[in-house]
């Protein structure tokens, strides 16, 4: 199944690791909020919480990597997935991988792509759930 669906940013906490020379890695952790609508796939209706490694330039960003849980509901079943996504600052999406559920989304397989533009932040989940 497939389905596109906005979410919410409610929290980002960054900080700088390492600044020396021209090049500065940083971290943050970012919370999101997932609102079901009428998405056919089921939609996501829950949270999750994010930890990002990120690379900037003087330029400004160059690239992130992200590990993150969702939890809550999909399609009416309850539990927790993972996803690891990234990014280098050429693109104009992220894409990811589901690599591990908990609960009643134990099985869950997939990809996700997030985008942020114009049309606000969204999540892409491509899945199977046995």
């Amino acid at each position: 199944m497939r389905f596109t669906q906005a979410f919410e940013i409610t929290m980002w906490d960054q900080s700088t690791y390492d600044d020396s020379g021209d090049l500065e890695l940083g971290r943050a952790s970012v919370a999101k909020n997932f609102a079901s609508g009428d998405e056919e796939g089921g939609g996501l209706e829950g949270s999750s919480s994010a930890e990002l490694l990120m690379v900037g330039t003087s330029a400004g960003p160059a690239a992130y990597t992200a590990v993150e849980r969702f939890t809550g509901t999909l399609g009416g079943r309850d539990g927790s997935f993972v996803m690891v996504h990234g990014a280098s600052a050429d693109q104009t999406s992220s894409p990811g991988r589901i690599v591990a559920a908990v609960g009643d989304l134990t099985g869950l397989t997939g990809t996700v792509l997030f985008e942020h533009d114009d049309e606000g932040p969204r999540l892409t989940l491509d899945y199977d759930l046995l």
